[in-house]
């Protein structure tokens, strides 16, 4: 899922330069596949390397090393910007505090921004989902372990993300952001890897009824008014298309090998892609981007970018991730 996961980051950078199809945000509908994605792949790996609870430790590690070198590399690049060369932002306020300097450190506060206002500062800004993930990486191999528990959550999930799409509850917080609200894409994902071993016939059948669902719930929130409440069209696109897009590509493997290697590069190059944009929007003066050449040459400094701090920070400390398996 390399070459998907590097489109999906993409989209991302895109909607933040100012991108819409047919008014859609690509960047809410990308990250909520990104939830699914980091589900399924969290599966893998705990079933492959994690299983055992003495092993729960060295999991949480291996996640940390690979959510960290480039993050911290980008924070510090983004604040070594603003207080030299650059000017305070929306997100850059020129002078932080202690706890907001923490925020960052932490990056789970920052998926809290509408109560903390970490928003205020934040170097990464769209590591506000990354908080969203540390979160679950604390709870997905007590999850895999306890299934039944993960069912339940799930199931609980889903009823708070139907509130959300009701307007009971905040849509844009708590059905996007969220972890309470988002918790059951996780689980689906990982349910995706569990069930498509288990049972592939059944698993296939129900994934490709997603978009069925999905167009069923659409249509009748638009019936009562809600499907304009913000993000609930992005987070409907997101499972009724991008789930079964990754159910799919994971059944999938390329054959041809130089596929296998472009695959696996952009697949590195993806989560970069993801931090790093915002710093080049600024440093740029891009703004919203409107010709074709603005849009490439952000794109292109981006995933060169990318490529170098993958090659010289993530790639070392993936050798730790691989010690942390035996």
């Amino acid at each position: 899922m390399g070459i998907f996961r590097f489109f999906l980051a993409v989209f991302v950078l895109l909607s933040h330069a100012g991108l819409r199809v047919q008014g859609l945000n690509p960047g809410v509908v990308a990250v909520f596949v990104f939830y699914a994605v980091s589900g399924y792949v969290m599966a893998a790996l705990i079933q492959r390397h994690y299983s055992a609870p003495a092993k729960t430790l060295h999991f949480s590690g291996a996640r940390l090393l690979r959510i960290y070198p480039q993050y911290a590399f980008y924070a510090l690049a983004t604040a070594a910007w603003l207080f030299t060369l650059g000017h305070p932002t929306s997100f850059l306020a020129p002078d932080p505090s202690a706890l907001e300097w923490a925020n960052n450190l932490l990056i789970v506060p920052l998926n809290y921004f509408m109560y903390n206002g970490a928003d205020r500062f934040t170097l990464v800004p769209p590591a506000w989902s990354l908080g969203a993930e540390l979160a679950f990486y604390v709870l997905a191999p007590w999850l895999w372990r306890g299934w039944p528990w993960a069912l339940a959550l799930g199931a609980l999930s889903v009823c708070m993300e139907a509130l959300a799409w009701h307007g009971v509850l905040q849509s844009d917080w708590w059905g996007y952001r969220l972890l309470p609200g988002v918790l059951w894409v996780f689980v689906l994902g990982m349910a995706l890897h569990r069930y498509q071993q288990s049972r592939p016939t059944a698993s296939h059948r129900a994934v490709f009824c997603l978009p069925i669902v999905a167009t069923c719930v659409a249509w009748y929130l638009n019936h009562r008014g809600f499907l304009a409440l913000p993000y609930v069209r992005e987070t409907l696109v997101g499972v009724g298309l991008g789930v079964p897009l990754v159910f799919w590509l994971s059944s999938h493997r390329f054959v041809n090998w130089h596929l296998q290697r472009l695959d696996a590069v952009l697949g590195d190059t993806s989560y970069g892609v993801f931090l790093n944009h915002f710093l080049f929007i600024w440093c740029l003066d891009l703004g919203a981007p409107q010709a074709w050449h603005e849009w490439a040459l952000l794109l292109t400094v981006s995933v060169t970018a990318s490529v170098l701090t993958q090659r010289w920070l993530e790639q070392p400390a993936l050798r730790w991730r691989r010690y942390l398996r035996l």
